[in-house]
């Protein structure tokens, strides 16, 4: 209904203005009203459910946010009057989707009570011992600390590029400081952010060339290259590594409890849903279902598809 309704936020339509007290409303306070069509307080509750719980506080700190939920619901609850006028509503169809979209809301609820109910165990009694179980894989990724020189093949031949390159590195190795060659050199699309000095990255950060000759270094201020890649030549210079190490629970806690919950949650769900259909009254009209299908000629879709072509 947001995305729907979104182009009368921006043209200015049902403007209004809300109360900034902090205290709650009665149910019955009116929000926006137009004659029949009245908006209240506990219109805006109701709409409030569909927010999940950890996100409820945060909404309603803006009134930005307040007002396009309000003016949604006044939106939607005054075309839906016109449409009642025009008694859509006494369509059947539209009754047992309306019926629908109620049972949706009952049925989203309802699962989330089983989900809530679900999740009675000490997760961080258990998220401990998810820890111990796993500690031996739960490590900081290791990180390397290069600087770094790129010479790409705009307007270049390889074998020019690899020249350039190799003249980079003579010129490194005989004590030109690499920072400086970076900046004359480099054809790195952020050096001027970096200036070649790229600080800590996972190895996975780099292409493959790269990463396996930075996986080689071992010494400080060792360096590599030219290592050909798709891009051109890389000369690199190496810092430091930092070792994957054991993280302590207090990193990990939250992870490990917000993960428990979600699974917990999930097998909750998941349990209600074969419960409703593993129900042994449940009779499922086969039949009947099938002959709802239209079936569908692919032949002479085919030949209508080929016709619009041409």
């Amino acid at each position: 209904m947001t995305r729907i309704f979104s182009r009368y936020l921006a043209a200015g339509s049902a403007a209004f203005a809300l109360g900034a007290g902090a205290a709650p409303l009665a149910p019955d306070t009116p929000l926006v009203t137009n004659g029949r069509i009245v908006v209240d307080a506990s219109d805006f509750e109701g709409n409030m459910l569909r927010i999940p719980d950890k996100h409820r506080a945060e909404v309603r700190m803006s009134y930005d946010r307040v007002a396009t939920i309000v003016d949604n619901i006044f939106i939607a609850r005054s075309i839906a009057e016109r449409a009642r006028d025009d008694g859509l509503d006494k369509d059947p169809a539209v009754q047992r989707r309306l019926q629908q979209v109620q049972d949706a809301v009952l049925a989203d609820l309802y699962v989330q009570k089983r989900e809530r109910e679900g999740v009675q165990v000490d997760l961080e009694l258990r998220a401990r011992e998810l820890y111990k179980a796993n500690q031996a894989n739960l490590k900081t990724a290791e990180l390397v600390y290069v600087q770094h020189i790129l010479v790409n093949l705009n307007g270049r031949t390889r074998a020019s590029a690899l020249e350039r390159a190799q003249k980079i590195v003579d010129e490194a190795k005989g004590g030109a400081d690499f920072l400086e060659l970076a900046s004359r050199y480099s054809d790195e699309s952020d050096k001027r952010r970096s200036g070649g000095d790229l600080g800590y990255n996972s190895p996975g950060a780099f292409v493959e060339p790269v990463r396996k000759a930075i996986a080689a270094m071992t010494r400080k201020d060792e360096l590599a290259g030219p290592v050909e890649s798709e891009s051109g030549y890389h000369v690199l210079k190496f810092i430091d590594r930092k070792a994957a190490a054991p993280m302590k629970f207090e990193e990990v806690k939250k992870k490990l409890i917000d993960a428990e919950r979600e699974r917990i949650q999930k097998g909750r769900s998941e349990e209600l849903i074969q419960e409703v259909r593993g129900a042994p009254s449940v009779v499922i009209h086969r039949a009947n279902v099938e002959a709802l299908v239209v079936p569908v000629d692919l032949e002479k879709l085919s030949r209508e598809a080929t016709e619009a072509a041409k």
